[in-house]
Formats: structure tokens, C-alpha cells, sequence
């Protein structure tokens, strides 16, 4: 039951999620028109078409091993369908949905952790305009639905610390989703319940029961998965040495970057987006990507004070009483995530990965608000003056790379049959 004090912020919170699902959708039903779904590696080294596919498709056969439960989302992309759109705009539709239903999540986790209210709305709209939830709202792909899953994790647990005892069913359905929609995503669910434990528990008892959570999520989504692909499931057991094999062959390949271009990406890149960069993926073929730290003077300006403000703030966040019970396994993630991207890459695309580093990076650096909230208004101001700058800094930004974005692939500059891009 919702509480009459709550009913202020679930309004803010839809007022919220609407603005931007309107805002992304504007964009995603612009790159609809065009051709950028129908090919593979236009931009981002995204694969739209086997997505469309989830959505309004024939589904594939076989299990997803990386994607085990994408079809989940099909049928919000029928309901689309029934009012009228045509596929690739229905899906278009889903994505910038879950775009939306994430920047609600973000307000609610903002409210949980004691921001103020002042404070968790600035925050949003900063989440919501920068780079990574504006293109994963707007891109046929399962980035977007791994924001959602992620954020609805440290929500289940900010609201796990606020509970006497541990919940076990909502961490457990998160989990199942988070891992359904990217599988190495459960590290999210995994470390969340570690440290929800160790509230209670020893560190040996507590990393016993995180094992045992994981074995419980990963039985569970194998029975979702009995429910929904039944046949393609037995496959899977039947044939373990090609199951071993097609696992080993999903590792990326080829050479990597360094951890300089990790950071520079996944906190620089992912929040304000810098200009377009060509990358040669084949004979006559080019891929747009975020590489390089390309922006004009005042938006290269605006990234270092985002910088400074998110270093501030995790540095306060992790000193503050009650938010460094979050500080703490968010930067748990971003640090795994990092040693993990060091080794997977493909082809030095990493704004590929970036939406599973996003909120905790945002989180992390918005860990002065609970501090704010007990200091004196003109502090509060302050703050929230600096964090409505950076939003409106990055929807600037952000909108005009969108823009630039969803034109270029009215047309296919390239062959059809490019390897490159072909499925």
C-alpha cells in the first residue's frame, strides 16, 4: 500500500519518466525511418537487427547465452503494435520506455538514499540527459533494459537497508532479471546481496550466502527459461561439449585498450558525449563511435567539472555514515567491471559497455547529496545549482549529438552485402 507522504514523489517520479520517454522517443522513432536497425555495426558496434528480432520478429532459435531473456520485452513492443506503429518504430518505442521507466528507478533510488527531494530531481535530470541513457533509450539493443535491470538492483537494495530483516524475494526476482538480460550483469545482484549480508552476518558467512543467492538465481532463470524455451533449454544439456564450445567462441578477440581509455570512456564519454569518431571496420567500411576526447572548449570544461564534482562526491559519499553502506559495493562494481573490460573488449569499442558501469559510476559521484541535505541552505542551493548546470550541460550536449545521430543513416552509404554489417 502506498503511503500519502510517498504520493508526491511517485508524482514526481511519473512526471519524470514521461518527459523522457518522450524525449527518446522523439529521437528513437527518427532513427526508425532509416536504416540503421537493419545492419549490423553502423555505430557503437551495436547489433539492432537481432533485437528487432526479440521485439517484433521471428524469435531466433536456441538459447541466448548472453542475452537469455530479451524475449521478455516482446510483448511491450506488441502493445506498440496494436496502436499502430510499424515494427522497427514499436521497438523503437520499447527502448525509449524502459529509457523512462530507468529515470523514475534513478528518482526512487535518489529518494531512498536520503537525497532531498531537491536534490534527487537534479540528479535525475543530470542521469536522464546524459550520454549513455540518452542512446541506449533510442538504440534497438539490450543496453538500454540493463540500465533498468541494474538501477532496479541497488534499488531492491537501498530498500533492503531500510527493512529489519533482509528481503530474499525482490533481490532474487532482480537478479533473475538483471542476469536475463546480460548474463555477466549478475555481479551486480551478487555484490548487492554480499554486502546486504554482511550487515548482519560475518564476512565468511556472508560470502557463503551471496554463493548460495547466486546458485538460487541462476536455478531460477534456468526455470524461466524451461518455461519459455522448453526445447531450445534440453539442447543446451544434451550437447554439453557444443554448448562448452559455443560459450568459448563468444569471447571477443583482437587487441585492447588500456585502462586510460576505459576511464576516459566510461566516466567521460558515457556522460557527455564528444564528437563522432570514424572507425574503419572493413574495405571502404567505417563505424561512428565515441574515441577520442573531441569537444569544443566550453563542453570539455563541463567534463572536468563533472569530474571534480563525481571524485567530491565519492570521496563523501564513502566517508558519509549511512550512504557508504552503497558507496561501497558500487565501487566494488565499478572496479570489477573495469578489471573485467580490461580483458573483454572487441575492436576498442567501449562505449559498447558502458551502460553497466553507468549508475554505479552516477551514484558514486552523487554520493555528497545525504551530506548536502544536513548543511545549511545556502550549501543546498549550491549543490543543487551545480547539478541542474551539469544537466542542463549535458542535455545540450547530449541532444545535439542525437540529433546529428539519427540523420546519418537515412540512407546506406556502404554495400549491402559489406561483411561488416551483414547478419
Amino acid at each position: 500500500m502506498v503511503r500519502r507522504n510517498n504520493l508526491p514523489d511517485l508524482a514526481i517520479a511519473l512526471v519524470l519518466a514521461s518527459g523522457f520517454f518522450f524525449l527518446y522517443a522523439h529521437f528513437g522513432l527518427r532513427l526508425a525511418q532509416g536504416i540503421y536497425f537493419d545492419y549490423l555495426n553502423l555505430a557503437f558496434d551495436f547489433d539492432p537487427p537481432y533485437f528487432i528480432d526479440f521485439l517484433v520478429g521471428t524469435l531466433p532459435s536456441g538459447v541466448n547465452y548472453k542475452h537469455p531473456l530479451s524475449m521478455l520485452f516482446r510483448p511491450f513492443a506488441s502493445l506498440f503494435l496494436v496502436f499502430g506503429f510499424e515494427p522497427k518504430a514499436a521497438a523503437a518505442l520499447v527502448m525509449a520506455l524502459f529509457g523512462g521507466l530507468t529515470v523514475a528507478l534513478v528518482y526512487a533510488f535518489g529518494c531512498l538514499a536520503s537525497f532531498g527531494r531537491l536534490p534527487a530531481i537534479a540528479a535525475t535530470l543530470f542521469f536522464g540527459a546524459s550520454s549513455t541513457p540518452v542512446f541506449t533509450s533510442i538504440i534497438v539493443e539490450s543496453y538500454g533494459w540493463a540500465s533498468f535491470s541494474i538501477v532496479l538492483v541497488w534499488c531492491v537494495f537501498m530498500l533492503g537497508q531500510r527493512a529489519k530483516v533482509a528481503p530474499v524475494t525482490a533481490p532474487l526476482l532482480a537478479a533473475v532479471l538483471v542476469a536475463g538480460v546480460t548474463i555477466t550483469n549478475i555481479m551486480h545482484a551478487f555484490v548487492a546481496e554480499l554486502f546486504s549480508r554482511l550487515r548482519t552476518d560475518s564476512v565468511k558467512q556472508a560470502i557463503l550466502r551471496a554463493v548460495l543467492f547466486g546458485c538460487y538465481a541462476g536455478l531460477a532463470l534456468v526455470f524461466v527459461l524451461a518455461v519459455l524455451q522448453p526445447l531450445e533449454l534440453w539442447e543446451v544439456f544434451a550437447r554439453p561439449v557444443q554448448t562448452a564450445k559455443e560459450i568459448y567462441w563468444l569471447r571477443t578477440k583482437g587487441e585492447t585498450t588500456g585502462l586510460a581509455e576505459l576511464l576516459l570512456t566510461f566516466f567521460g564519454y558515457s556522460f557527455f558525449s564528444p564528437a563522432f569518431a570514424k572507425v574503419v571496420i572493413g574495405p571502404d567500411i567505417f563505424m561512428s563511435d565515441f574515441r577520442t576526447f573531441s569537444y569544443a572548449l566550453a563542453e570539455s570544461l563541463f567534463v572536468v567539472v563533472w569530474w571534480v564534482f563525481a571524485v567530491a562526491g565519492a570521496v563523501l559519499g564513502l566517508m558519509h555514515p549511512q550512504y557508504r553502506r552503497v558507496a561501497m559495493p558500487l565501487a566494488l562494481i565499478v572496479v570489477l567491471n573495469l578489471l573485467f573490460h580490461l580483458d573483454y573488449q572487441f575492436r576498442g569499442s567501449l562505449y559498447l559497455y558502458a551502460a553497466h558501469l553507468h549508475f554505479p559510476i552516477f551514484a558514486l559521484g552523487m554520493g555528497a547529496a545525504p551530506w548536502v541535505t544536513g548543511q545549511n541552505l545556502r550549501i543546498r542551493i549550491g549543490y543543487v545549482g551545480i547539478l541542474l548546470m551539469l544537466a542542463v550541460a549535458a542535455l545540450a550536449i547530449n541532444l545535439q549529438r542525437a540529433s546529428d545521430f539519427v540523420v546519418m543513416f537515412d540512407t546506406l552509404l556502404f554495400s549491402a552485402d559489406a561483411a561488416a554489417i551483414r547478419r
